[in-house]
């Protein structure tokens, strides 16, 4: 056994060199999988296998991948796991404390999927009682979460108390991070503390089939990027934290013929969403719910599930129920557009609709000349008489 496990560190080092990774300290908030490779070849990180692998904590499938993934990562603070290339079943979660990292080859090269009669409130958590409940900054990277129907989240990672190593801020960061068929919302963030899972930051991500929202953000401070969020039923992006900052992501298919839902909803006093697209969604693209909020750059397309109820209010590009409000950006509604395998005649009847009482708005949005079916109004709603609203088309 000693003789194999040598063999396959040569291996790791040989990889290492050949993608000419550099080995250096495990940094928190990110590593590559070649530099993890490299360091877990040198044991300066334990690293997880399958069984006969020779890795520092091999996996036995009776008792779960959690358990050598959490034995690898024990109780100390700064400490980071690399679970190698493979598909692993879990049947309780992985548990991140303080300071701690869990790191894969991928997200698609390294995937934790839930077991048959998996317990637990999802995949990846932090402690929310005991000792470490007050644990900060944890981070998970490059590994692809599948929750089989079975688990409610991928990452649930909540603040229950004042932290007690590194405050005020929690501050986890999730990197290219791939959830896929969870029973509920695929990131959940949030927590009793004030702010919750405050200063998050969430980069390159993407969620898939969630019977959720995708990404549940109950936390305030945050920052997200480049994610992305494909059928899922309970929404795209829910922003309810404060002074969350958001750009470059995209939801489409997103909702049910039941159930419409947005691909974002802001309902989050001062947040800044720039450069983001809704596509083809069950719902309307944008709905804003919060004071003070900005949207710039934005694109809703052919969102909506065409209703013809005198309200259109869930077929709207955008949709404005808050004061102090500024938007600028396109809605349209294209040629054969709309989630039509979702809700027959689905797509957009307003580029924007204005709720009662929403006024000191102000609105920029652009709209082509040709307004293919089902789309009906430019304007839906009555803007205040404190608003500057145009939509051109």
């Amino acid at each position: 056994m000693q003789e194999n496990r040598s063999h396959r560190r040569q291996l790791f080092r040989a990889a290492a060199v050949t993608a000419g990774a550099a080995v250096t300290a495990p940094v928190l908030g990110g590593i590559a999988p070649a530099q993890a490779a490299a360091l877990a070849a040198t044991g300066a990180i334990p690293w997880v296998g399958p069984a006969g692998s020779g890795a520092t904590f091999e996996v036995n499938p009776n008792l779960g991948a959690q358990a050598a993934i959490n034995a690898a990562l024990g109780t100390d603070s700064q400490r980071a796991v690399y679970v190698a290339p493979g598909s692993y079943n879990l049947k309780a979660p992985v548990v991140l404390g303080d300071k701690q990292a869990l790191i894969g080859a991928g997200p698609l090269v390294t995937m934790l999927t839930a077991a048959s009669g998996f317990n637990g409130a999802a995949l990846v958590v932090n402690p929310w009682s005991g000792e470490q409940a007050g644990a900060t900054r944890q981070c998970v990277t490059d590994i692809g979460l599948d929750g089989a129907s079975r688990a409610a989240n991928g990452v649930n990672f909540q603040m229950n108390i004042k932290p007690d190593s590194y405050g005020p801020d929690p501050a986890p960061w999730l990197t290219r991070v791939f959830v896929t068929r969870t029973t509920g919302d695929g990131f959940l963030l949030g927590g009793t503390y004030a702010g919750g899972q405050r200063e998050f930051k969430i980069t390159d991500c993407r969620v898939e089939n969630a019977g959720g929202w995708a990404y549940n953000f109950q936390a305030s401070d945050g920052f997200i990027s480049g994610c992305s969020a494909q059928g899922c039923k309970g929404g795209g992006y829910l922003l309810g934290g404060g002074n969350i900052k958001m750009w470059g992501s995209k939801a489409y298919g997103i909702g049910t013929a039941t159930d419409p839902a947005p691909a974002f909803r802001i309902d989050s006093s001062r947040a800044t969403v720039v450069g983001c697209e809704a596509q083809d969604t069950a719902g309307n693209g944008f709905e804003i719910l919060a004071p003070n909020s900005t949207l710039s750059g934005c694109t809703a397309d052919s969102t909506g599930i065409g209703s013809s109820d005198t309200r259109n209010e869930n077929s709207a590009g955008f949709y404005v129920a808050a004061s102090a409000v500024s938007v600028e950006g396109g809605s349209f509604q294209r040629a054969n557009g709309g989630a039509k395998w979702i809700v027959s005649g689905a797509g957009m009847r307003s580029a924007l609709y204005v709720a009662g009482g929403a006024d000191y708005l102000s609105v920029r949005l652009v709209t082509g000349p040709n307004r293919p079916a089902p789309f009906q109004n430019l304007i839906t709603g009555t803007v205040g008489a404190n608003s500057s609203v145009s939509v051109l088309g």
